[in-house]
């Protein structure tokens, strides 16, 4: 047998791109007239999703004007405190459908069938769906101005391509939009992973790294450290990519891999749908995000992982080696712009285990793709199918309560292991305070003692919840309600003012819901979840001017404690 017989001798699994032929790509034009670089791509490894567009630098202002892509109509129009803020969705005759996100305003016509239904809904965070015909664009016409509202974390302007039928989202840079990108992506370490018990690298079970030396786009290790292996392993690759004009690190495009000249791993960014984002808990080395905010992508695929963006694989990336001898690995990354970058570097495989089998010590074997449950005193746990990544030895631990909690800590297993879907929670309180039931709930415990919000309700002597992820988890209780400032004393003269504002935080569960009534009547405040502000415009359709006027706010938490502001101002 050749070493690559040795090593792949197995089915190997290609899987045709859900995208494989390529768009039109003069079908859009740029969102903003001036094209300037961007500071995020599509499928850019985040926090627990894909990002599903492009962001285009706005130098740092609100209010560039935003230009529909293509013609067509507005079909969706959202506002909310999170997420993408004030959003608006326009479908196009070409099948697909283009996403203009953290908006300041929309153009008048739509802004005021926005207030409208607000004010009908009695409600800021709308979800609205016009009549086909109600809003129609024209190609490269105004439809909006660009902001900073939702979960952005400065002005910019979020850029989406869907496919409107499934309403998956499509890479932006596959189209002609003017971005510039004649930078080469960026390789800055190789992590190699023993994957099974009998695994080792360099006669160790604990992975290994490989920083990368540049040349010119080719990439190679120091000289002489070549790696030696035994059993299955797989590859990690830290990489990003840039654009002109621009120091962000954003995602790359395409990755592939090669043992010995054979393709045995490929990756391309071109779409997904968002069902399906999640999965880059897998996709990435969790455990280096969760404990070093470090993305890594794994270049071997889990089980469990049913991400669409594999193009091709043999036998999930994983590789085996058992034979005497050297192979060359060679890691190929590129941009949607054709930049390419590569690595290639040696490791020498042994035919023996240096070590012997790991052994393995836990409280509970979870198998993946199957549902599974787990109780000890003062706590039950249920997975789901479909919820585990791969085959989990579940270790868990309790450890004594303090008198920050309820309950005594229990560790549900730890937090650098990903799951995907909801589990069930449920821990036993040793106490509950008379008459505070309701106000009992769940917290996650940091490896510093700080307990955060996971929600739960107290039923049948247990706080019970979904949770997704793992780690340390306690009961606790929030009895604090929320806190309001308003920005004016009482009585103040705000004549001539065009907004206000108002500070509202909480300590623990955080805000679930607010109310303002002036002069006794529903009143749109616009809520900045970030800076944790409502902003109150009065408007003198809705209010009488120079006119003494009572402010009645309410702000509820989770948990439902309650706070509630009067106060009168004149304008």
């Amino acid at each position: 047998m050749n070493k690559k017989t040795i090593l792949f001798a197995a089915a190997i699994t290609f899987a045709a791109n859900i995208s494989s032929q390529s768009p039109d790509k003069e079908l859009f034009v740029s969102p903003l007239r001036d094209v300037p670089s961007l500071s995020a791509s599509f499928a850019e490894l985040r926090s627990d999703h894909f990002h599903s567009g492009i962001d285009y630098k706005t130098g740092g202002v609100t209010g560039k004007e935003v230009l529909a892509a293509d013609e067509g109509y507005v079909y969706r129009i959202a506002v909310s405190p999170t997420g993408f803020g004030k959003a608006v969705y326009v479908r196009h005759p070409s099948g697909y459908s283009s996403v203009y996100g953290h908006l300041r305003s929309f153009r008048p016509d739509i802004e005021e069938y926005v207030k409208v239904r607000q004010y009908e809904q009695k409600s800021f965070s709308v979800s609205l769906f016009p009549q086909r015909d109600q809003f129609r664009v024209a190609r490269g016409e105004v439809i909006a101005w660009s902001g900073n509202t939702g979960g952005s974390s400065g002005p910019h302007l979020h850029f989406e391509i869907r496919e409107s039928s499934s309403e998956d989202a499509v890479n932006p840079l596959m189209f002609d939009l003017g971005v510039s990108d004649r930078v080469r992506p960026v390789i800055d370490k190789i992590i190699l992973y023993p994957l099974s018990r009998s695994s080792s690298v360099n006669n160790s079970r604990s992975s290994k790294t490989l920083r990368a030396v540049s040349l010119n786009g080719s990439y190679g290790v120091a000289p002489g450290d070549i790696p030696v292996i035994y059993g299955e392993t797989g590859i990690g690759i830290k990489c990003w990519d840039s654009f002109d004009n621009s120091t962000n690190r954003c995602g790359v495009f395409t990755i592939g891999m090669t043992v010995d000249g054979l393709k045995v791993y490929g990756f391309t960014a071109d779409r997904f749908a968002f069902s399906e984002s999640r999965y880059i808990n897998s996709h990435i080395d969790y455990a280096a995000k969760t404990t070093g905010n470090e993305y890594i992508h794994r270049l071997f695929i889990q089980p469990g992982n049913r991400l669409s963006m594999y193009d091709g694989h043999v036998r999930r990336g994983v590789l085996r080696f058992s034979d005497d001898g050297e192979h060359e690995i060679k890691i190929t990354v590129t941009d949607n712009h054709g930049n390419k970058s590569w690595i290639t570097f040696r490791v020498r495989s042994v035919s023996q285990p240096p070590l012997p089998p790991a052994e393995i010590s836990c409280s509970k074997i979870l198998p993946w793709g199957k549902a599974s449950d787990f109780s000890a005193d003062g706590i039950r746990i249920s997975f789901p199918a479909g919820s585990l990544y791969d085959t989990l030895f579940f270790d868990y631990k309790v450890r004594n309560h303090t008198r920050t909690f309820l309950s005594p800590v229990h560790s549900v297993h730890n937090e650098t292991v990903a799951v995907h879907d909801r589990y069930r929670l449920s821990i036993r309180p040793d106490t509950v305070p008379a008459g505070s039931e309701s106000k009992l709930c769940l917290a996650q415990v940091s490896s510093k003692g700080i307990p955060s919000y996971t929600g739960g309700e107290f039923k049948y002597g247990f706080v019970s919840g979904d949770v997704n992820k793992l780690g340390d988890y306690a009961v606790t209780i929030d009895t604090v309600p929320p806190v309001i400032k308003p920005s004016f004393v009482k009585g103040a003269n705000l004549t001539g003012r065009q907004a206000f504002t108002v500070t509202i935080t909480d300590d623990f569960s955080g805000i679930r819901s607010y109310e303002t009534l002036i002069d006794g009547k529903w009143s749109l405040a616009e809520y900045d979840a970030k800076n944790n502000l409502l902003i109150y415009r009065p408007e003198k359709e809705y209010i009488k001017e120079n006119t003494l006027h009572l402010m009645e706010l309410t702000v509820t938490d989770n948990r439902g404690n309650r706070s509630v502001l009067k106060s009168e101002f004149r304008w």
